[in-house]
């Protein structure tokens, strides 16, 4: 994007901060700012202030960044620059998704978002899917996160956003991992790290190295996790970024307590409560206390009590329901270690209602920002307003019937009574009536949003599947053939240079042709022909890796992309896929089957 408040009105501070000296780069920022209020220059000081909240932000300064954004922001709402206050939009958004307040980021994303589609910016458009994506990410939702990052990755490398594409894949990365599919994760942590090495950003950097660490801990390899986890302090260190660097310490922490080593885990993990404290890092904190009170089970009943106790109110406190469920089930683990199976009883009821409150709140946030439905926003919002207007027409009638009734109260004392019980039992007639009518409402709309979805899914899986087989048919091929060639080609070139020794980075390419598939059409027919193609991806399934794209070529040709291989399994693997093929019974019929034979071809990359 460009306008970013670095480099606006002289503030050209974008190499310093790169190389992660933000001490300089804030002494230049305020320099500039001084000579700019000295100048009674309200634009400059504004994109100053914007400046020094995104470097506030890098240092974890959470309270200070949102002032100074909201100082710009007031300076563009006041000259009606809708992309200026698009940006700050943005920037409000991620300060409470780092702090937790995910409703309030997502609120911000949704005004960032309408002012990009109103100007017509596109690349604005895919970074609020950017935003969105992680922001779902962090709520659980993994399904709808995966969806607004990959629809966000075409149009960021269209624009040539490469730090943006960088943070997609890496936050892509981290979906898959949270689903356990961490070779994926892997790949496309790869592919980010092939264009961070070009742009040499520190903060990258820094954020490729903890998502590194944290997939490895993930496939258990904790010593390569640590390594990661310690390039990454050493980077957020130069940023001054104290409250990355104590969530790290954390996960250095809980590895080892995985390897065993309480004691060193427990003390690693204490001596960062006092410095999550010193720098507001609040979700840290709460985090903190739940990993020792794991810690203390069965070691320290008093230590454990403690920390229940204190992350239990942070997390009661900022309205965290899957955090205080989590806190719920630790403290039933210790009710039932201590044989208070009664009081271990009610934990487990309040963890279960906790978790099916936060399931249920992450749902409403999630579908509320995916689905963009201002019109339903604005149909609450005007429903509200009708109940409220519909409350005081109300309120009015009975405070004028009052009236009326106290000048006859010596004459109709019973009637009055009697009166006043019919009003106030048909008051909550019609509010019982009204709340029951918005949310059956409510629930149409969700229904309705529900199949939307589902619908745009099934059509982009048909558009990118073959019916017949089910394997990816040759649009999918044209989508993801440049990028896995280009993927590919990279890593041969980081292995030339040594920077990629761990793993195989060839892409090995089969075209396969059923031999004499005309003869056996003519000869039992086109339904018989459809059988043998569809076991014949079967067995292709059998054979390759889930990760290896299969696609129907066309006709009796089929392609298989075999990514991340050694080039010298080539032949191996073509020979046990003939052979696969050779042996297995094709079903022309219930009572008649076949072997056929097929031809095969194969060529690698890079060449």
């Amino acid at each position: 994007m460009d306008g970013h408040a670095f480099y606006a009105s002289g503030f050209n501070v974008e190499k310093l901060v790169n190389q992660g000296d933000t001490q300089e780069a804030e002494r230049q920022i305020r320099e500039q700012l001084a000579l700019s209020e000295s100048e009674q220059n309200q634009r400059a000081s504004a994109t100053g202030a914007h400046a020094l909240g995104h470097i506030s932000l890098i240092k974890n300064n959470y309270p200070l960044a949102l002032r100074q954004f909201q100082r710009a922001l007031d300076f563009f709402k006041g000259a009606r620059e809708p992309l200026g206050m698009a940006d700050l939009y943005t920037d409000i958004g991620r300060t409470y998704r780092v702090m937790g307040l995910y409703q309030s980021a997502l609120g911000y994303f949704n005004l960032a978002k309408d002012i990009y589609h109103q100007q017509g910016r596109y690349d604005g458009i895919a970074l609020q899917q950017l935003e969105v994506g992680i922001s779902l990410r962090q709520l659980g939702q993994f399904e709808s996160a995966l969806s607004q990052l990959e629809r966000a990755l075409p149009l960021l490398r269209q624009e040539n956003n490469n730090q943006a594409t960088a943070s997609t894949l890496m936050q892509i990365a981290r979906v898959y991992s949270e689903i356990d599919k961490n070779d994926e994760a892997m790949l496309y942590l790869q592919d980010a790290a092939v264009l961070i090495d070009t742009l040499q950003i520190k903060s990258l950097q820094a954020e490729l190295d903890y998502h590194l660490g944290q997939v490895n801990i993930q496939m258990g390899h904790f010593d390569n996790a640590r390594r990661h986890l310690e390039q990454s302090k050493e980077q957020f260190n130069q940023l001054e970024a104290q409250c990355d660097v104590a969530k790290i310490d954390s996960s250095l922490g809980n590895i080892l307590l995985s390897q065993n080593q309480p004691e060193a885990g427990i003390q690693l993990l204490e001596s960062k409560l006092q410095q999550a404290t010193e720098y507001n890092c609040t979700t840290l904190l709460t985090e903190l206390h739940l990993n020792l009170a794991q810690a203390y089970l069965g070691k320290d009943q008093q230590a454990l009590t403690n920390h229940i106790d204190q992350g239990l109110q942070q997390a009661i406190e900022r309205g965290e329901l899957l955090t205080q469920a989590r806190f719920e089930t630790v403290k039933m683990q210790m009710h039932e270690q201590s044989e208070n199976y009664a009081a271990a009883l009610n934990a487990l009821k309040r963890q279960q209602q906790l978790e099916k409150q936060s399931l249920e709140q992450r749902r409403s946030l999630a579908l509320l920002y995916l689905q963009s439905q201002l019109d339903v926003e604005r149909q609450a919002q005007s429903l509200e307003l009708l109940n409220k207007n519909q409350a005081i027409q109300l309120a009015k009638a009975e405070q004028q019937e009052l009236e009326v009734r106290m000048l006859y109260a010596s004459l109709f004392a019973v009637t009055l009574l009697v009166f006043l019980i019919w009003s106030r039992f048909n008051h909550s007639q019609r509010s019982r009536f009204l709340k029951r009518e918005v949310r059956r409402r409510t629930q149409e709309l969700e229904s309705k949003n529900a199949e939307l979805e589902n619908a745009y899914i099934a059509l982009e899986r048909a558009s990118l599947m073959d019916p017949l087989t089910g394997l990816y048919n040759r649009q999918y091929l044209n989508n993801q053939l440049p990028q896995e060639i280009n993927r590919a080609q990279q890593a041969y070139l980081l292995s030339r240079e040594g920077k990629l020794t761990n793993s195989p980075s060839d892409m090995l390419c089969f075209l396969l042709d059923i031999d004499n598939f005309k003869h056996i059409n003519d000869t039992y027919g086109h339904m018989a022909g459809d059988r043998i193609l569809t076991d014949l991806a079967k067995v292709m399934r059998s054979e390759f890796r889930p990760s290896d794209m299969l696609i129907r070529w066309g006709g009796e040709e089929f392609l298989a992309v075999c990514r991340n291989t050694n080039r010298l399994e080539a032949v191996t693997l073509a020979d046990r896929l003939r052979q696969g093929i050779h042996d297995h019974d094709f079903q022309i019929s219930q009572q008649h089957s076949i072997h056929i034979t097929c031809s095969i071809g194969f060529c690698v990359l890079p060449l």
